[in-house]
């Protein structure tokens, strides 16, 4: 009797790391490669990737272009701002905004602009990023204290913009020990629940102080350490910072008879929906029991999105899952729309994230 095969689509996104933490960001002066293993400096206007104390340049604006804020998008462009008034591509910019860097093209954008939003002239964006996808609220963060109508925002505190009005997201003063006002803000994103945040000088928020250059977390009712790399120099802080984005979901996997192997089978895949995917992982499972997949290889060894398997005894489905240093992505919706579970036993990430489609 010929072995019948399912193969089904999937989808993906991102949460908190428990085995690695990679996130990008960009130093406030020139800095040595804090691993010591290259000779590289870093500058104010590079974008940097740090996986677990492994150090990479990844993107770079015009030299003497600090940036300020930093976030990649799931399309791969980052949102950006700079510390002075700058000229980009043709178009001047100033700290308030926000831009839309497309690294493909080369090109900028404005995607926040902060004199027309009501944003003082004089306030410098320390921090900004989407909470959820590409079409998400943008979040702020600002240098000095900012009155906008009848609220005034500290510089640690985080604000939303949506829909033309800003409101608090994360109440600096308020938190349990409370931030003080003189504190800054220098970097911040989300992580699941948690929202996590770089500060500008050494900050003391009950029995722990936290340097410049660490991250710090904060869960609704407390602050903790999330990454503090020893080797980080004193001399440095993060001046911006912005996790990967979700991994995204695969669009479709194929088979047809060139891809049929002796005894094995030939999976290929397009490309994943987002930029924060680094690599793949198959599942398999058995039809008829259709959450039974679970991890059977969890790298697209040659980088061409096509892997042999073997399939196991029985009928069989496969699901690709699209996946990157923190977190996998989506392994699809069933025919209801449902978002499928997690692989079980296995999985190639601990952590799942959904929020690039």
């Amino acid at each position: 009797m010929r072995r019948r095969l399912l193969l089904l689509v999937v989808l993906a996104v991102a949460s908190p790391p428990t085995h690695a933490i990679s996130y990008y960001f960009c130093p406030d002066v020139p800095t040595n490669d804090p691993s010591g293993a290259t000779a590289t400096v870093f500058l104010p206007w590079q974008i940097v990737r740090n996986d677990s104390g492994t150090y990479t340049l990844r993107a770079s604006l015009p030299p003497s272009t600090p940036i300020d804020a930093l976030h990649q998008m799931c399309s791969g462009n980052w949102l950006i701002s700079v510390e002075a008034p700058t000229n980009l591509g043709g178009t001047d910019f100033e700290p308030r905004d926000v831009i839309r860097y497309d690294p493909a093209s080369g090109t900028y954008a404005l995607f926040f602009g902060g004199a027309g939003a009501g944003v003082p002239s004089g306030a410098n964006l320390d921090a900004a990023f989407l909470n959820g996808g590409d079409s998400a609220p943008l979040i702020l963060s600002f240098d000095v204290p900012v009155t906008i109508g009848a609220a005034t925002y500290d510089p640690a505190d985080l604000v939303r913009y949506s829909g033309g009005t800003f409101s608090l997201f994360f109440d600096a003063s308020a938190a349990t020990p409370p931030v003080p006002t003189a504190y800054d803000v220098t970097g911040a994103d989300r992580r699941a629940s948690r929202t996590i945040l770089s500060f500008d000088v050494p900050t003391t928020l009950g029995a722990a102080t936290y340097l410049p250059g660490e991250l710090v977390s904060w869960n609704g009712t407390s602050f903790a350490s999330y990454d503090a790399d020893p080797n980080w120099p004193v001399t440095s802080r993060l001046d911006a910072m912005s996790f990967l984005a979700d991994p995204g979901s695969v669009g479709k996997i194929r088979v047809d008879k060139s891809m049929l192997l002796p005894g094995g089978l030939r999976i290929g895949w397009s490309a994943a929906t987002s930029a924060g995917a680094d690599d793949y992982g198959i599942y398999e499972g058995r039809i008829g029991a259709w959450y039974s997949h679970t991890a059977i290889d969890c790298s697209d060894a040659a980088g061409d999105r096509a892997e042999d398997v073997t399939p196991g005894a029985g009928n069989r489905y496969y699901l690709v899952v699209p996946w990157n240093a923190n977190d996998e992505g989506s392994y699809g919706q069933d025919s209801g729309g449902i978002e499928r579970p997690v692989g079980v036993p296995a999985t190639c990430r601990p952590t799942q994230s959904l929020e690039c489609p």
